[in-house]
């Protein structure tokens, strides 16, 4: 082929042969061509390709980086495998970058990534060699554990999924990550009702599976729900909120001897093992004592407020502080057997910048928050009033080693981090950090 001017634009669909090097957050591996960085998915370290180009040619045109595809493997990676899911290859859905490489490789690569993640951020109290990602327990093929599943309808009412960095609906083939409870669905072979957008699979831990039909303009009542799913509940979602069919919009979730109610469409831990895995994991890290002010941030449905209440006793105050209303009442009712616990409806930013200026003084914090990250604001404000530990939970490293290097300018240092394959045959990453002011 011949060579392009570093400055040249991408022509999208143009084929070129790359060397991969190291892996780059975001699942993609690094290559270069003539000095240019280019982001090759579906490809594995030390190992050349022939790649396609994704970049439109105008929006590349003054591209630091081009994105290209793996199309055919000319020298292979020792890493590479035989994929577990063919439908997540070129061309093919975005539910599982990494289905190609070695299990254990990938928890090498992202342990990789993850070092250069908090080296880049200048973390400095935590030797970044020993963030390593663990496997859960009991996952020892990183299949079947997935319990939340968002499956994509095109205008021709054909159920898929959407490709990597695609509007495109893709066949699904037999999704070997989800949990048997929602395989045994079914869902794309179902012709979807006109103006469907998108179907929701829920594989809870307690009770039937559910499907959320969504689309801004379905009639629930023309729903004929298909007899292969006798036994699951069903709800529409619409303009108008969330309509049951069958059930009652809820889905039930068992941690250790606690069952929690979450909303059909709310959030929960997908791996089938992380809400255990990670409750224990944060009940130690917290580790409450009687009479203890403890916060739980983004609390969600309240899982790790009620395995601090159980444990501070009912001399202590339990808050669990959570934007969404829906999500938020849920949790009062899942703490109300705990003296001590309460759920507070609030943007948790407004929320903790409130108490700080009122005097509060949590002994103790764990905040769970979205792929953004706590932010510079959340992480001031806490170093500022927060008197022994906080405890940081994770699903983006990159907004992680942010906020880590953040409040280590405020006199707080990383104790511990852990980091959990909690999304197998994924690049995404699950982590745990203990932060303590620094002595």
């Amino acid at each position: 082929m011949e060579a392009l001017p570093p400055d040249s634009p991408a022509p999208s669909g143009r084929m070129l042969t790359l060397t991969c090097q190291r892996p780059a957050a975001g699942g993609t591996f690094v290559a270069r061509h003539e000095g240019r960085v280019v982001f090759v998915r579906g490809a594995a370290p030390d190992e050349t390709v022939i790649a396609r180009l994704l970049d439109d040619p105008e929006e590349a045109k003054n591209a630091r980086f081009w994105r290209a595809e793996a199309v055919e493997v000319l020298e292979p990676s020792p890493d590479r495998v035989p994929t577990v899911w063919p439908e997540a290859g070129t061309e093919g859905v975005g539910g599982a970058d990494w289905a190609h490489i070695a299990l254990p490789a990938q928890r090498r690569i992202g342990s990789e990534v993850l070092q250069e993640l908090l080296t880049r951020a200048k973390v400095r109290s935590f030797p970044v060699e020993d963030a390593q990602v663990e496997p859960a327990s009991d996952d020892e093929d990183g299949l079947a554990w997935r319990t939340r599943v968002r499956y994509a309808v095109d205008p021709s009412r054909r159920v898929g999924m959407r490709g990597w960095r695609s509007h495109d609906v893709r066949p699904v083939g037999h999704d070997p990550i989800a949990v048997r409870e929602i395989s045994q669905l079914d869902i794309p072979s179902w012709a979807a009702p006109e103006g469907t957008e998108a179907i929701d699979a829920i594989g809870p831990s307690d009770g039937p599976p559910a499907i959320v039909i969504v689309g801004r303009d379905l009639d629930q009542a023309s729903i004929e729900i298909p007899a292969r799913w006798d036994g699951a509940d069903v709800s529409v979602q619409n303009a108008s909120g969330l309509h049951p069919l069958r059930g009652d919009g809820l889905v039930r979730e068992r941690v250790g001897d606690r069952v929690f109610e979450v909303s059909q469409t709310g959030f929960w831990q997908s791996h089938r093992l992380a809400p255990q895995l990670l409750t224990d994991v944060v009940d130690a890290d917290l580790d409450v004592h009687d009479g203890d002010v403890v916060w739980d941030l983004y609390g969600g449905v309240g899982l790790f407020a009620a395995r601090a209440a159980q444990a501070a006793g009912p001399g202590s105050e339990v808050v669990s502080v959570e934007g969404s209303a829906r999500a938020s009442a849920l949790a009062a009712t899942n703490l109300a057997d705990l003296p001590g616990a309460r759920a507070e409806h609030a943007e948790c930013v407004a929320w903790v910048r409130e108490a700080v200026a009122a005097g509060a003084r949590p002994d103790r914090v764990v905040l769970d928050p979205p792929r953004a990250g706590a932010g510079q604001e959340l992480m001031r404000l806490l170093a500022s009033a927060v008197t022994s530990r906080i405890v940081y939970v994770s699903c983006e490293p990159s907004t992680l080693a942010r906020d880590l290097a953040a409040i280590e300018e405020k006199g707080w240092r990383v104790t511990d981090l852990r980091a959990f394959d909690l999304y197998p045959h994924t690049h995404h990453i699950e982590s745990v950090a203990i932060l303590e002011p620094a002595p």
